[in-house]
């Protein structure tokens, strides 16, 4: 049990630099459209402990103006890999404006087969209000 354990703690330390406070840190871009922005995040998963992790990010569109592809990462021990999420927001400076910009999200973190923790994260902060 003492290797599971050691595991969990170097997953999360090799994930944590991308979490702070309960935000999403962003290493993505945003990228107008028209009226349109589409957040793309890229983000590195490295894999430092010794069983394979698994990483999800996926959404709850408030409305169908968001559109939300679902990002999942299977990653070796000992590797790493890149965790690619895409988020389009069909009339950007509209939801920007109406007050409520929350997009609820998921960032599920698992060690196989042992445990899975969810994160919840507001991807609606990413929006730029005056950007579209």
């Amino acid at each position: 049990m003492g290797t599971v354990f050691y595991s969990a703690y170097e997953d999360y330390t090799g994930v944590r630099p991308y979490l702070g406070g309960g935000a999403l840190q962003s290493p993505g871009r945003i990228t107008i459209q028209g009226s349109s922005e589409v957040v793309s995040i890229n983000v590195t998963v490295p894999n430092r402990g010794l069983y394979t992790l698994n990483v999800t990010v996926t959404c709850d569109a408030p409305s169908s103006s968001v559109v939300c592809d679902p990002s999942s990462l299977s990653v070796p021990a000992g590797q790493q890999g890149v965790l690619r999420f895409k988020m389009t927001v069909l009339n950007a400076q509209e939801f920007a404006s109406s007050g409520d910009n929350t997009i609820n999200g998921t960032i599920a973190i698992s060690l196989e087969p042992f445990a899975t923790l969810s994160i919840g994260v507001n991807l609606g902060g990413f929006i730029d209000a005056g950007g579209a």
